[in-house]
């Protein structure tokens, strides 16, 4: 089978792997579609070193299955979770699932790949969808997870920071919890991202390289937002902790590398605002049932969204586009 493999700065490699037959409890899925998302373009730019595989948001068709599989066959459509919790160590078994110490994962597969060989419990059916929607489940349960972190109130001002594919649904996400405002904060070159923000439902658009993103909001929310939901690098939470108003919630989701992943922030304005800061994982994968039915019913609607589709041969002109192509890249899949 082809499979990608990446080196910064955007080195791509294309291989042949041979196709692992599945064990009793596992399917062998041929890949129909991968989305490209924020960690595999760091991979991809910033990650010196070894090759990697890139490709976590994965969907395809099960072409054959171990002896011990009854819940899925072949033919059927499934989307593939890239980390399950175990259901066995004490944290599951005392109901915390989304504290599982056993993650079961990928094992170093590449999603953007022909075919994987996964367990079964890590396959959601799906029908009604085609496969470079579907793919969007993976970053829908990450904003789910941000944004329920966040208890938004009804009626509650909201800031999301970030208008990435996360940062976009956790927009339509906080209105449907029935948010007053919705302010999204982005970068004015991501001129697509930020009209698909409007239609996502954003109530004012902040543009954090022409504005103080701090001055803007002392401006029209002097007491400070609600809640802050952060989809963007980590150095944003310098300005979410500002803009958070009293008893306020700033709940985050992100990473970065060589040195940009570390922020220092007066530790005494988040005390004396009685501010918390809600870090999310979004691991193991949770809600793939609700995201798979909010994109089904168009709830969060999947056009809006995937803005490319590359063949899997064209990873390298796929990766470019979602890092470098501020103006009109929202997500990037790739069609295996």
């Amino acid at each position: 089978m082809k499979a990608v493999f990446v080196k910064a700065p955007y080195k791509v490699e294309i291989r042949n792997l041979p196709v692992r037959e599945p064990g009793h409890d596992e399917a062998v899925v041929r890949i129909r579609a991968c989305g490209i998302c924020g960690t595999d373009v760091h991979i991809a730019r910033k990650c010196a070193g070894d090759w990697s595989t890139i490709g976590h948001e994965i969907a395809g068709e099960v072409e054959r299955v171990g002896t011990h599989v009854t819940r899925v066959r072949p033919g059927d459509k499934v989307m593939i979770e890239n980390c399950t919790f175990c259901g066995v160590c004490s944290n599951c078994k005392n109901g915390s699932v989304e504290k599982c110490s056993s993650w079961l994962t990928l094992d170093d597969q590449p999603g953007a790949a022909e075919y994987i060989t996964i367990r079964e419990k890590s396959l959601h059916v799906f029908d009604d969808l085609p496969f470079e929607h579907v793919v969007l489940t993976e970053p829908l349960g990450v904003a789910l997870d941000v944004t329920q972190l966040a208890e938004i109130p009804l009626n509650s001002n909201v800031c999301v920071m970030g208008p990435g594919p996360i940062g976009l649904m956790a927009v339509r996400i906080a209105k449907l919890k029935g948010a007053k405002n919705v302010i999204l904060v982005g970068n004015s070159h991501s001129v697509r991202r930020l009209q698909v923000g409007r239609e996502m439902g954003a109530d004012e658009i902040v543009h954090a390289d022409t504005c103080s993103v701090v001055d803007w909001f002392r401006t029209h929310f002097p007491q400070g937002v609600d809640r802050v939901i952060v989809t963007s690098p980590p150095k944003t939470l310098l300005d979410a902790v500002k803009i958070a108003g009293f008893g306020g919630i700033v709940s985050y989701i992100g990473i970065d590398f060589g040195g940009e992943e570390l922020v220092t922030f007066d530790v005494n304005e988040v005390h004396f605002k009685r501010l918390q800061i809600r870090a999310s994982h979004a691991v193991p994968n949770l809600m793939f049932p609700i995201a798979i039915d909010l994109l089904k019913n168009r709830i969060v609607e999947p056009e809006k969204l995937v803005s490319h589709v590359f063949p899997l041969e064209s990873a390298s002109e796929a990766l470019l586009c979602a890092g470098e192509d501020k103006a009109n890249a929202v997500k990037v899949v790739l069609s295996c």
